[in-house]
């Protein structure tokens, strides 16, 4: 520690101050000092005036700074003081090493107590009282040539004395020191008082003169013999500092005497002014006694007749144009000319000052008459000149030249007006050519003045023009409307687009101005038609929104697909007409719970409210040869909800459903339970045995193939037309890219629909992809599609995506608890996760830095599987690992809980070799289990979730990938997720096997995750993705896209 006896003390403080602490300390006016070796704090008592309380922290010493602090008055204003000083000279010359931590508590408490109970206030005994003799000062202020206003003293008992050196004075007042005036009397503060109004006024001056070098050069603005008894008073504390003074003793010096009792006032102001006409007929303005009236220009404040006046701010500006003028003159002559320019600009600026008298004689010449401004226009070849002219009742100014005097008419102008009419006139680029205005036309500068500056000087003043000026209007500006037909023929939109007196012949060019988003329209007759306006500017948002240009347009309309008839319902903003076929296209489209498509009488179940409406979504769209997505929550019943649909649509050709391979099986099952009615089959076997099939197999109601099988099948499908095309767990199309995507795109459907919980997974560009598929043509390019803000893809896909999530619409579905339960590493864990943590670290850091995210993408993300295969058991991947795994151990204890406790579980992991190890454990506890796993089959599986359905062992153990989708697992009531998933929604897809409809019980989640790992990472990345899907579906406030480097960087800590 550096010891404050190792420090030059004398450095830290100027002269005056370091010498008045020397002179406390010698005086050993320093007490209770203490040291808090714990907060490395000093404390101490200084006597004085009263007693200061002084700290020093030491705390940032090593940074070579301290924080020092005192209560008196000096340090408030003026910073480290005398008291400070002292203490820091009794610390330096104390004996005290090392100082011994002491409690600081009860001193402090105990200087606090005396420190209060100083200021209590008792009534004095008269008898052993000791009376202070109070101090009379005097203030005289004074000013010289620049005025500067100057501030004097005088100070004594009865017969004040001049203070020579203000200054001085005032450090031996504060520092509550002797100061010497003459052999008969010196200020001393033990038997002088001063009262406490004079002590505010001391106490400003005393600032000023420490701050002074801030305002003046005191070298400059002195020439006084004495220059060092006067203080000049800064304009910022002017007006309080003269308040103050006014209440005490205080002489103001001007050259015309002495002024006492001295008012400071923001009141009336101390101007007079008489207005009369001479015996010439010329006006004279006599400016009263306005030489008594002295004006400080850096104050804003006037002096007269011993009152300080302080002006309003909009005064200032007057009064200095008035003192200056009545410099020279204290009367001014006006011509007749001026008259009226006198009496409009100058009178009411007057007023604002002081009283302004007009005679009698003046004011009957006075006429006061509202303006009334014309302007004459005119076209001259490729000039528009204008004439501009200021009626007052009968008398005409031009602006330019004045008017003509041919009376003793005194005219008070508008002058504010006349100015703004004169500035519009400026901004319209008039030109003066001495005889009238003029503008140079061309044909955007006349559009321009037409329909931009004669609407805004229309409001000022009256506009005449020749009728060559007025056949570049139409009569009335016509607005835009439309109306949209549907064409049940052609099953397309037919857009008309009309402009009131706009005829066939010019509509198209007119809307192709709109579209090229043109100011205006030049019509055949040469009048302009205004592009410009909220309706025209709603026209060309409709024409961008819509992709439509000039070519799709015929006779001002244009054709769209049935699709787009919400949207189109949604962007017109201008009046519009539809005929009852759109009208009834728009009610099914928004309002699908309100169709009465009936349910065919063959279907073997009885569906939900929601169900049904999604059937009535189905049936709405179908009509219109649409598609969309069926994006309910997993559980809800989408397999059931397509298959009504199916049912209800017979044909010569069948439906065609592509799912993944592990839930053919499932379709198969489902439509024998609903729809038996209905001849289905899977299209199965080697590609040579499928082929066969799809040749064979035409006159069925229904072929389910999966993605992979018909990727491998696509060329058998070209000469197919199937009546519908259902795509399950439609994510496996998520990119465009694929084989798979480019597959399923070549079919040949009537219509198209979408199944899937989780539409969006990572990105949104994922629902672009699937609309791709079900209805090509809604969606823009990919390059606009991702410039398009989030509210705007969900208007234009709302129609088509139908989701319902469990707690809307299953209100009687069991309670699913989610909880999270924390483990530790084992030490043998921890030894190995710390290891690839920092070898991670470090890799990834300099990979990343020498050549991106993207190309070290995958190695990256390898090394993060690694750290969570550790945390699930080192022996996931490190042979011959012989410790234990903290979250195994825990999963077991659950287990073995739950089982004791009736509960049957499902347990998810992402690998392979994890399920081992699980196994083993379940093996030795003696728990039976199924295990579902990628090599699984489809038959296998359905028969493993109902043996398990129908209470069958206690432990259903499955891949999180193998098991996301298709399985029904309404047996378990608890879900336990071994390890985490980057993914969230594949994690709901997990849950969702037993929480969903056919559940009984209530289900309880549990994540098993190892504190103080990536795992808690995941977790919190988790929360961000699980936004996702509603951002487009339910629109919110922000946009994730798959794990990206940002995301890396923080699972890192990088």
């Amino acid at each position: 520690m550096k010891k404050i006896q190792d420090m030059n003390i004398q450095k830290m403080f100027s002269d005056v101050v370091y010498k008045r602490g020397l002179k406390y300390y010698n005086r050993d006016l320093v007490s209770n000092l203490i040291y808090d070796r714990n907060f490395n704090i000093w404390s101490a008592v200084v006597k004085g005036t009263d007693d200061y309380f002084v700290e020093i922290n030491m705390a940032d010493e090593e940074k070579g700074s301290m924080d020092v602090s005192c209560n008196c008055p000096a340090f408030d204003t003026f910073g480290p003081c005398k008291h400070i000083a002292a203490v820091m000279i009794e610390i330096s010359n104390s004996r005290i090493d090392n100082p011994v931590k002491m409690s600081r508590d009860y001193s402090t408490t105990d200087w606090l107590m005396n420190s209060i109970a100083s200021l209590t206030e008792y009534e004095p005994a008269s008898e052993i009282t000791l009376q202070k003799i109070p101090l009379q000062i005097d203030y005289y202020c004074r000013w010289e040539y620049e005025k500067n206003l100057l501030l004097e003293l005088k100070v004594g008992e009865t017969r004040p004395l001049v203070v020579k050196n203000v200054k001085d004075f005032l450090e031996d007042l504060f520092a509550g020191n002797e100061h010497y005036f003459t052999k008969t009397f010196t200020y001393n503060p033990e038997i002088h008082y001063i009262e406490s109004q004079d002590w505010e006024i001391l106490e400003t001056l005393y600032a000023i003169l420490n701050n002074e070098k801030v305002y003046f050069d005191r070298a400059i603005h002195r020439f006084s013999d004495t220059p060092d008894r006067s203080v000049i008073i800064p304009p910022l504390t002017a007006k309080d500092l003269l308040r103050k003074l006014s209440e005490r003793d205080f002489t103001v010096k001007t050259a015309d005497g002495e002024f006492k009792d001295i008012m400071v006032t923001e009141g009336e102001l101390p101007f007079y002014f008489d207005l009369a006409e001479t015996d010439s007929g010329e006006l004279s303005l006599k400016m009263g006694d306005i030489n008594s009236i002295t004006y400080f220009k850096h104050y804003g404040l006037l002096f007269a007749e011993g009152s300080f006046y302080f002006p309003e701010k909009e005064q200032l500006p007057i009064i200095e144009q008035i003192t200056m003028a009545a410099s020279n003159n204290k009367q001014l002559p006006v011509s007749n000319e001026k008259k009226d320019d006198f009496i409009s600009q100058v009178v009411p600026s007057l007023k604002k000052i002081g009283d302004v008298h007009i005679s009698e004689s003046v004011s009957n010449e006075i006429i006061q008459l509202p303006l009334k401004a014309k302007l004459y226009l005119e076209l001259q070849d490729s000039q528009i000149a204008g004439k501009l002219s200021y009626h007052y009742g009968s008398h005409e100014i031009d602006p330019f030249n004045g008017r003509e005097q041919v009376d003793d008419a005194i005219i008070i102008r508008d002058v504010k007006k006349e100015q703004q009419i004169m500035n519009l006139i400026e901004h319209a680029n008039f030109h003066y050519n001495g005889r009238e205005l003029y503008i140079e036309t061309d044909e955007e500068s006349l559009y321009d003045f037409l329909f931009k500056v004669m609407p805004v000087l229309d409001k000022y003043l009256e506009l005449y023009m020749t009728d060559e000026i007025r056949k570049f209007f139409i009569e009335q500006q016509p607005s835009p409307s439309t109306s949209v037909q549907l064409e049940s023929s052609s099953n397309l939109l037919d857009i008309g687009f009309n402009i009131d007196g706009i005829n066939d012949e010019e509509i198209n060019q007119v809307l192709g101005a709109v579209m090229e988003k043109k100011r205006y329209y030049r019509l055949k007759d040469g009048a302009f038609l205004s592009l410009e306006g909220e309706a025209f500017d709603s026209m060309k948002q409709l024409f961008d929104d819509l992709d439509v240009n000039q070519g799709d347009l015929q006779d001002g309309n244009v054709q769209m697909p049935v699709y787009r008839g919400t949207q189109v319902d949604e962007l017109i903003d201008m009046p519009k007409q539809y005929d009852p076929a759109f009208r009834e296209l728009l009610s099914q489209l928004q309002s699908p719970e309100e169709q009465v498509y009936p349910l065919p009488d063959n279907l073997n179940a009885d569906l939900r409210n929601y169900q049904l409406t999604g059937y009535q979504w189905f049936k709405s769209l179908s009509h219109y040869h649409l598609g969309g997505i069926l994006a309910d929550d997993m559980g809800l019943g989408k397999t059931l909800q397509s298959i009504a649909y199916i049912l209800s649509e017979p044909g010569d050709s069948p439906h065609l459903i592509v799912a993944p391979s592990s839930v053919l099986y499932n379709w198969k099952n489902e439509f024998e339970k609903f729809a038996p009615d209905l001849q289905v089959t899977i299209m199965t076997g080697t590609p040579a045995e499928r082929a066969e099939m799809i040749d064979e197999k035409r006159d069925m109601d229904v072929w389910i193939t999966s993605y992979a099988t018909l990727r491998q099948d696509i060329e058998h499908y070209q000469e197919m037309s199937f009546q519908t095309l259902i795509l399950d767990e439609a994510q496996y199309i998520k990119n465009y890219a694929t084989k798979t995507s480019r597959a399923i795109r070549q079919l040949k459907a009537g219509r198209r629909f979408a199944l899937s919980g989780t539409p969006i997974e990572n990105s949104i560009n994922e629902l672009w992809a699937i609309f791709q598929v079900i209805l090509p043509g809604l969606m823009p390019s990919q390059r606009k599609f991702k410039q398009l803000e989030n509210d705007k893809i969900a208007s234009m896909t709302r129609p088509f995506i139908l989701r319902r999530v469990k707690q809307d619409v299953l209100k009687e579905l069991p309670e699913k608890i989610e909880s999270v339960h924390v483990s530790e590493l084992t030490k043998d864990q921890k030894d190995l996760y710390v290891g690839y943590w920092r070898e991670l670290q470090q890799e990834a850091a300099q990979s990343m830095k020498e050549s991106g995210f993207q190309q070290n993408r995958m190695k990256i993300l390898a090394g993060l599987t690694r750290l969570r295969q550790i945390c699930c058991h080192p022996s996931v991947f490190v042979e011959n690992y012989q410790g234990e795994s903290g979250k195994l151990n825990q999963l077991m204890e659950t287990v073995e809980n739950a089982a004791a406790n009736g509960k049957r579980m499902l347990i998810f992991s992402q690998f392979t070799s994890m399920h081992e190890i699980i196994i083993g454990q379940l093996e030795e506890l003696g728990i039976d289990y199924f295990y579902l796993h990628g090599k699984t089959g489809s038959e296998e599986r359905v028969k493993m979730s109902e043996r398990f359905n129908e209470g069958e062992k206690s432990v259903f153990l499955v891949s999180l990938k193998a098991g996301g989708t298709g399985l029904n697992l309404t047996g378990a009531d608890t879900v336990i997720l071994y390890d985490l998933w980057w993914n969230p929604a594949v994690e709901d897809q997990a849950t969702g096997r037993a929480h969903r409809f056919g559940q009984k019980n209530v289900v309880q989640v549990i994540r098993l995750i190892t504190e103080g790992t990536i795992e808690e990472k995941i977790y919190e990345l988790q929360q961000k993705k699980r936004e996702l899907i509603d951002e487009v579906i339910q629109p919110g406030e922000s946009m994730l896209s798959s794990l990206s480097e940002e995301d890396v960087r923080e699972l890192l800590s990088l």
